[in-house]
Parts: C-alpha cells; structure tokens; sequence
C-alpha cells in the first residue's frame, strides 16, 4: 500500500462526510438536490472544485510540478472550506470537525513546504 498525501487525506475524509450526511436526506430530497445542481451553474461549479483539484494535483506529481500540484491542493481545501460552512447549520459538529481537519492539514501542508524550499 502506497503512502497517503495531504490532498489525498483531505479528499478521503472531505469526500466521507459529505456522502454519510448525503445519505441521511430522503430520496426525494436527494434529487432535488441532484437537480438543483445540474441546472444551476454555479452549484455544477462548486461540485467540480474536488475533482480539478485531483486532476491538476496528480498532473502537478507526474510532471514533477509543484505549483500544479498546489493549485489542485488548493482547490481541495476550497471546497472542503465551502463544505465546512455549509454544515455549519446543519450538523456543527461536522462543520467543526472539518474546520479542524483543514486547519491541521493547511499546516501540515505549510511546514513541508517551508521545509523543501
């Protein structure tokens, strides 16, 4: 088994939250959630930040580009920030739990930047 990144560790949990709370509306509110973002661009916007995050990271680690991989990095964390605030009326114990998780690994992130530049 491989080793697990920062981005990597922050798609997995981001991704975990966001479907177990997904999965506790009721079917009828899942498609209009669904709807609401297919037809609206800016929600279509939104729900693509995670998967060009992962794009321009995995590109940015292939090319051996760091800016590449730090700019999908940071689209990761944008969304997992988005996502945080809008747990934040539903369930704030997510909410916090994320804000913790994105703080720990923003520092995380930060220090091993410092330390290779």
């Amino acid at each position: 088994m491989g080793t697990v990144t920062v981005s990597g560790g922050m798609i997995i949990i981001i991704a975990w939250i966001t479907l177990i709370e997904f999965d506790q509306y009721p079917e009828s509110k899942r498609m209009r959630i669904m709807n609401k973002i297919i037809t609206s661009p800016d929600y279509l916007m939104l729900a693509a930040l995670m998967p060009v995050g992962i794009i321009l990271n995995t590109y940015g680690s292939f090319l051996n580009n760091f800016w590449l991989a730090t700019s999908g990095t940071a689209l990761i964390f944008l969304q997992g920030m988005i996502i945080a605030f809008l747990f934040w009326n539903r369930k704030r114990w997510k909410s916090i739990l994320l804000f913790f998780i994105i703080g720990l690994t923003s520092l995380t992130y930060l220090i091993t930047f410092l330390l290779l530049s």
